[in-house]
């Protein structure tokens, strides 16, 4: 049964979670290995196009279903729960390159606003290192924080991270 369907049932939630938490351990492991439809839905949606092609598929089909108003936002509310829930194996998808990264779905999966983000970015403009500043406060020496950076930078030019446009044909599956 396609995921859409099980979204019309009580259990909608745990469905939900299960497809989406599924897919993600799939994509961690065994990206190829065969699955329940509902799985391989989510596990189709976030690799060709991210958290926001789960959005937008999902909205699509909600439309179609003629699901109510309510349970469309509901569920757009429990998916972002867990999309924040899952923000690791997310964020390490997007590293490797099996979800593809955007600047929406990054902060979405950090649940914060484009405005927030902006606020951050102005804050590192304006000559202030938050995270340099944490880790001294923290008890980390000077040594080992550039240590950290020494392995940031090097995993931003192996992974050449980039924040590729939304696609623009949301009628792929």
């Amino acid at each position: 049964m396609a995921l859409i369907e099980y979204l019309e049932h009580d259990d909608w939630r745990s469905v939900l979670r299960r497809s989406f938490e599924g897919a993600i351990a799939l994509l961690l492991t065994d990206r190829f290995r065969p699955t329940s439809s509902a799985i391989d839905d989510m596990r189709s949606w976030l690799t060709n196009g991210g958290i926001s092609r789960v959005q937008l598929q999902l909205n699509r089909q909600m439309k179609e279903r003629r699901l109510t108003v309510d349970r469309q936002s509901e569920i757009r509310e429990f998916l972002l729960v867990i999309v924040q829930e899952n923000q690791r194996p997310i964020m390490q998808l997007m590293a490797d390159g099996i979800i593809p990264t955007n600047q929406a779905d990054f902060l979405m999966t950090y649940g914060i606003s484009e405005s927030e983000f902006d606020a951050i970015l102005q804050y590192i403009s304006s000559g202030a290192n938050p995270f340099e500043s944490w880790m001294l406060a923290n008890g980390y020496s000077s040594q080992q924080v550039h240590q950290i950076y020494q392995i940031i930078d090097r995993w931003l030019v192996k992974t050449e991270l980039n924040f590729p446009a939304r696609p623009d044909n949301f009628n792929l599956n």
